[in-house]
């Protein structure tokens, strides 16, 4: 080993080299990687949404959703599989197992797109195949565009924007919302077509035959060959009305003309986009996955500052994700230099210079030598790969101060540099080893998280593991050859005010060892008393909420609202919210026809009397948090009587639900509902909760025909058409298309409309039967009003309803906690109903998840670190004193956050797990400098005073523990506290390791020679009543 380490020491040229290569790689695979906010992770997570123009909830789960839902029963790997069901559309989720790997989450979707593609009987009316999507953040929206005006010039420049910023290379789509496609309506008048006896069905098939286009094949002669084409689509679509329906020798052409009125138009979609309370078009843009954020949406700006905008358009850029990635990038760049800056006063305070610019020396050396390998990694720039910079800034000096020390303490002693450099690393290559060794393991268990956070935060531990791996091999390689080139008749001894230190430090342990008892219970005491009774105290969230930045308000008018008045209501209230939220306000947007907030690229609304009102708060310089508006709001806006708001905060972390989520499921409509009602109740009257809202809700009232089959079958008709017929006349059908090269404008025939806003003018409507006959509807069904619900609601096989629930800002309560409330208080109630399942949901259930997952890497972590030392010291009384101080650095992050008023999050026991590796490092060197100490004195005198000992040695390994914890300290506590900005996960974890780690500084000091000394006295005791003496080894 010495003539390795000799190797690296005596090739001064080859170590700079290799220096200056690391940082060379380390700069060039930076400027390559990709920045983010998030890290992009392959979910397990699909969406398939399927459509049914013109269909009721009821009818398209019949056709729709259960022959998908029943193909997928024969998909392997589906953890949960929900539906949601409305007017025209379907939508369902399928959730694979949380810790599938990306190859089998690429099976799984082949699986789910045949399973598909297998299914034979959608119904003929079905336009389009089901989309199958799968969730990936890489491909979120990085930048909303959204403009307003006159609605001509305001299409035209949507239009123009979509096709040019598709044609950028960074970017993969500019979805359109708010501007449906073009299409031509056929608006057919009942009585002038029943005076010709011309039914829909007639208009329909006319439509279809004339707009057709065929290829004969080729005519060939002996002197040329030519294709014969037969084309007869319309050059204009609105050439439909000159389309012959009938000829009649006396009467002449009967066109469509002649019955209907042709009218350019969009397509009706039942959804409307607002932004700041007038009607827009928006332009969700999102980026390629392999593209940089910043990058891409610099591209965006600069590709609309060059486009030619009318001056009528307010063109308006909102909900710019590379603002918070900049930020956050920026915001980790200045916490880590006022680290940095901090780390090097500590060095150069406790060492002396020459020593100490070695060691600041090594960090961009170790620094960018990890970067070098993010490439290989499949890891990218974002707010976990910094944190976990930011989180080993202080660690990563650990192994070089102590290796430095060693090597002064040679050249002390009179050896040469080089020969004092080869010494010092060779002793310390053990102790050092280990201490790296205990860190790394107590972060490697936290890489392999599973489900969606774990796929998130991964690259924390593993930045952590890479740098220290590279400390390791800067501090045993390059560090030992730099320090070699100080002159030997450098000043290298102690500073004066650590002379001072150490003496009032001997002081204080002398006296804690002479009270050694006391120490031991008094710390034991604080250490129950904090477990006990303030750890109950600190409230568990999964995800910190400090920097949602979005309120969503959804908005229910009356059951039968008109589209129209429920926009006139949502208008009214996003003026008065831009009046009493201006100071924070940056947009205020709304999709009227939906509330679905995980959907804002829908096209298609749910409900006419449902809205969503999106507003988009200003990301820095806020005056309220998204929690104090959702109590400040309620109080000031206006809101008609009949109409209900729900206020939803965005949620920033993996896809779950509210932090209540309660799901009701049963087939029985009548008893799911009673017990999903009885469960709002519950909610409703519990202190905390607010925002209590249950999914399934009353819909419009629906007019059922019950169909007369023996009339039917008497006139020669049959149910499917006069189903066909009803379609038609009121959402219409689409009966053939005109395509360009721009658009593409379906032709749709349907009733006038002043002849769909009453019962009788539909029940006069002709239907032909199979001899010819025309035939009223009101011959044949009979109409009954009846009610009906918004949506229909499915969970894995099971129709179900969910009660969904926030918690109040000053409520105490946490998800998980109020989950088992419910399972202990509410929920046996429902036991004895048969088909009935009630489960907890959302928050609680990922929490739940979580944190035993997290438990389960702590318990890793601390045996590998336990099996670690043991190894190490030789023995296991050892390793006990030096695992001691971890259950008391946990101690101190459940009182830091209890003093800092503040949640634990994932990100705190994150950081309290590694914390674990850290707290050990510097009890290592301690109880390895009593073991050594105490055995020498044995040795060479029989009646040494043994507190003298201990306290020689302790006080010896005080500088190198007080630089190590304070470097790190000084590494993380900026972030901490905020002082180059603040951010709530990275602020968060960083104060679970500083002060964690300041509190078990202490143990380590005090209390670990006390128990050493304690454990000393129990054993010498004991060989004295056995009559043996006692042997230092065994200790």
């Amino acid at each position: 080993m010495q003539a390795f380490l000799r190797f690296f020491v005596d090739r001064h040229l080859l170590i700079n080299v290799l220096a200056g290569a690391m940082i060379v790689l380390g700069l060039q695979s930076a400027s390559n990687l990709m920045r983010e906010f998030l890290p992009s992770v392959s979910v397990p997570l699909f969406w398939i949404t399927a459509t049914l123009p013109g269909a009721s909830a009821r009818d398209v789960e019949t056709k729709v959703t259960i022959p998908i839902e029943d193909a997928l029963e024969e998909v392997e790997g589906i953890d949960e599989l929900t539906t949601i069901v409305s007017d025209n559309t379907s939508f369902t989720t399928v959730e694979l197992y949380s810790d599938y790997t990306p190859a089998q989450i690429e099976e799984g979707e082949a699986d789910i797109r045949a399973a598909i593609n297998d299914i034979t009987d959608f119904p003929d009316e079905m336009e389009d195949e089901p989309v199958l999507r799968q969730f990936n953040p890489a491909r979120s929206t990085v930048i909303e565009v959204s403009l307003t005006g006159p609605t001509e010039p305001m299409i035209d420049t949507a239009e123009y924007l979509e096709d040019r910023l598709e044609q950028l290379n960074l970017i993969a789509s500019a979805k359109r919302v708010g501007l449906p496609d073009p299409e031509v309506r056929i608006l057919v008048d009942p009585v002038r077509a029943r005076e010709h006896g011309i039914t829909l069905a007639d208009v329909i098939n006319t439509v279809q035959r004339r707009n057709v286009s065929s290829t004969g094949g080729m005519l060939e002669s002996a002197a040329d060959r030519r294709q014969v084409v037969m084309w007869s689509r319309f050059a204009d679509p609105t050439e439909v009305g000159d389309t012959i329906l009938r000829f009649d020798p006396d009467g002449g052409a009967l066109r469509i003309r002649d019955i209907a009125r042709i009218e350019s138009s969009r397509e009706d979609t039942g959804l409307l986009a607002h932004t700041d309370a007038q009607r827009s078009v928006t332009l969700l843009i999102q980026k390629r996955e392999t593209a940089d954020i910043i990058d891409a949406v610099e591209m965006v700006r600069d590709a609309i500052a060059n486009a030619p905008i009318p001056e009528s358009i307010n063109l308006k850029l909102v909900n710019d994700e590379s603002v918070i990635v900049r930020n956050r990038l920026d915001l980790i760049l200045n916490n880590g230099l006022i680290g940095a800056v901090l780390v090097a006063l500590v060095l150069f305070a406790f060492v002396r210079p020459q020593p100490a610019l070695w060691i600041l020396v090594g960090i961009p050396i170790v620094f960018l030598g990890a970067v070098a390998f993010f490439g290989q990694l499949g890891m990218t720039l974002n707010m976990m790969s910094l944190t976990g910079f930011v989180i080993v800034l202080g660690m990563v000096v650990d192994d070089a101060v102590v290796v430095s020390e060693r090597i002064i303490f040679k050249q002390s002693q009179g050896l040469s540099p080089r020969h004092a450099a080869v010494e010092g690393v060779f002793e310390m290559v053990p102790p050092v080893t280990a201490a790296a060794l205990t860190t790394m393991l107590a972060f490697i268990p936290l890489i392999a998280l599973g489900g969606e956070p774990g796929k998130i935060v991964w690259q924390i531990p593993a930045v952590v593991v890479i740098v220290l791996f590279f400390s390791l091999l800067e501090s045993f390689c390059i560090l030992p050859a730099h320090l070699s080139t100080i002159k030997a008749k450098t000043r290298l001894d102690k500073r004066r005010f650590m002379q001072v230190l150490e003496n009032g430090y001997r002081r204080a342990l002398t006296w804690s060892l002479h009270h050694r008892l006391w120490i031991v219970l008094i710390a034991m005491a604080a250490f129950f008393t904090i477990m006990i009774v303030i750890r109950p105290l600190v409230p568990f969230i999964l995800f910190p909420q400090d920097d949602a930045d979005r309120l969503f308000i959804k908005i229910t008018t009356p059951a039968g609202t008109p589209l129209e008045q429920t926009e006139g209501i949502t208008a009214d209230l996003e003026r008065q919210i831009m009046r009493i939220s201006q100071g924070d306000l940056d947009a205020v947007m709304a999709r009227v026809g939906h509330q679905s907030t995980g959907s804002l690229d829908k096209t298609f609304g749910d409900a006419d009397n449902e809205a969503l009102i999106i507003i988009q708060f200003r990301r820095f310089g806020r005056e309220h948090t998204n929690a104090q508006w959702m109590e400040l709001l309620p109080q000031q806006l206006q809101v008609p009587q009949d109409v209900k708001l729900v206020y939803q905060s965005e949620y920033f972390g993996p896809p779950t639900d509210q932090p209540v989520t309660v799901h009701v499921l049963s087939n029985d409509n009548e008893v799911r509902r009673g017990v999903a009602f009885e469960i709002e109740n519950y909610l409703l009257n519990t202190p905390g909760l607010i925002e209590v809202e249950i999914d399934e809700r009353p819909g419009t009232p629906q007019l059922e025909l019950n169909l007369n089959y023996e009339k039917l079958a008497l006139r020669g008709l049959d149910a499917q058409t006069v189903g066909i017929t009803l379609a038609a006349a009121f959402y219409g059908v689409e009966a053939s298309e005109h395509r360009d090269l721009d658009d593409t404008t379906e032709l749709r025939v349907q009733f006038d409309p002043a002849a769909r806003m009453n019962l009788d003018a539909l029940l006069e409507t002709p239907v032909r039967s199979l001899t010819g006959e025309l035939v009223r509807l009101r011959d044949v069904v009979e109409p009954m009003e009846t009610p009906s619900i918004t949506r229909i609601y499915h969970r894995d096989g099971f129709r179900s309803s969910t009660i969904r629930a926030s918690f109040s800002e000053a409520s105490g309560l946490t998800a998980l906690a109020f989950a088992q409330q419910l399972e202990k208080e509410l929920f046996p109630r429902f036991k004895g109903i048969p088909d009935l399942f009630v489960i907890n949901g959302g928050e609680a259930v990922k929490t739940h998840e979580i944190t035993g997952e997290i438990g389960t890497a702590a318990l890793l972590a601390v045996i590998g670190i336990g099996v670690v030392i043991w190894l190490m010291l030789g023995s296991f009384l050892e390793a006990l004193f030096v695992m001691l101080v971890i259950p008391f650095a946990v101690a101190g992050v459940f009182l830091t956050f209890f003093l800092h008023g503040k949640p634990l999050s994932m990100f705190a026991m994150m950081g309290a797990v590694g914390l674990a590796g850290v707290v050990v490092n510097a009890s290592i060197v301690m109880v390895d400098s009593i073991h050594r100490r105490v055995k020498e004195s044995a040795a060479d005198e029989a009646h040494a005073d043994a507190t003298e000992q201990i306290t020689d040695a302790v006080v010896e390994r005080l500088r190198p523990i007080l630089v190590t914890a304070l470097t790190t300290l000084g590494g993380v506590l900026p972030t901490a506290y905020g002082i180059g900005g603040y951010d709530p996960i990275i602020s968060i974890i960083s104060l679970a390791i500083g002060w964690g780690l300041a509190l078990s500084t202490l143990v380590t000091l005090f209390l670990v020679p006390s128990l050493y000394s304690l454990a000393r006295d129990v054993r010498q005791r004991t060989s004295r009543l056995s009559g043996r003496e006692i042997d230092v080894e065994r200790l």
